[in-house]
């Protein structure tokens, strides 16, 4: 079932043709969309002082396959205008004591594994490892909270061989210059989630249609502006119930496809590491007393 693109908004427009118990259940909604949006079935019920078979039936009406789908919706509408510290202010709000919370966020963060990699086929991962395997350079892009991910994907690779440049974190000038100097032969990897910033979609958008660089990108949704117009597109759940967004799916993503990486390049890792390793021994001999970083 196809669903709502902006849940408040179907609710004022269907208002009108709600039940007595109906217009109690979209009252609160509308008034209290922040809180609402984290509510059990059994709560929002006690809360509109409905029935739960009543709230279900509540979201079957406004176009929803049940009460999770519609919260879902609700949480991801929120999501757009809240900050992350109201969204924590809110969370931490709700009368749940620790143990809860740590139930609720374990739970969240093992859900959100499974969904990634239930979601995600074997193909999506083989058409990123060939973009990696064909691109003359690589770049890792990202703003924002969506860095603590593109920071990670350029240590990991960087110390498997690869030669990747983290773009990330530029004054504009800085920025501009690295993109200029992009190609057909060239990948981004374009780092995309939840609050989506316009500007890195639009410099993106611009690098793959006008210079014809290669996008790889990793994203929360493939409806995102972002992964519309990349050549291939990594999902992973970002959801959290007290956080903006969580980044453990997608970090779990990138050692998948790092390890995926090195199995298919063993030989070239073996050459990189001994390099490495000799290089090491110069600079360790050079300065034997000063502390040595194992590599």
């Amino acid at each position: 079932m196809e669903q709502p693109t902006n849940i408040l908004s179907v609710i004022n427009e269907q208002y009108n043709s709600f039940s007595r118990t109906q217009r109690q259940i979209a009252d609160y909604i509308l008034q209290h969309p922040d809180t609402v949006c984290f509510y059990t079935l059994k709560q929002l019920a006690a809360e509109s002082h409905t029935t739960e078979s009543t709230v279900l039936n509540f979201s079957h009406q406004i176009g929803y396959s049940g009460y999770a789908d519609m919260r879902n919706d609700l949480q991801n509408h929120i999501v757009q205008w809240m900050s992350p510290n109201e969204k924590i202010k809110t969370s931490i709000s709700l009368d749940k004591d620790s143990d809860d919370i740590c139930s609720t966020v374990i739970d969240s963060e093992l859900k959100a594994i499974e969904h990634t990699y239930s979601h995600i086929s074997r193909k999506d991962l083989n058409d990123a490892l060939e973009l990696l395997f064909q691109a003359k350079r690589v770049y890792v892009y990202a703003s924002d909270y969506a860095s603590a991910a593109s920071n990670l994907f350029a240590q990991r690779f960087r110390r498997l061989g690869m030669d990747v440049t983290n773009i990330g974190g530029q004054d504009i000038p800085a920025l501009l210059y690295y993109m200029a100097q992009m190609g057909s032969d060239d990948l981004l990897i374009f780092f995309s989630y939840l609050p989506y910033i316009q500007l890195p979609i639009d410099l993106a958008r611009h690098l793959h249609s006008k210079q014809d660089v290669k996008i790889l990108c990793f994203s929360d949704k493939l409806t995102t502006a972002g992964a519309q117009f990349a050549d291939v597109v990594l999902t992973s759940v970002t959801k959290n119930p007290i956080f903006f967004n969580s980044y453990t799916a997608p970090i779990s993503l990138i050692n998948l496809l790092a390890c995926m990486y090195i199995s298919a390049r063993k030989d070239q890792f073996s050459r990189f590491n001994e390099k490495l390793l000799k290089l090491q021994e110069i600079v360790t001999q050079a300065n034997p007393q000063n502390e040595h970083y194992i590599i």
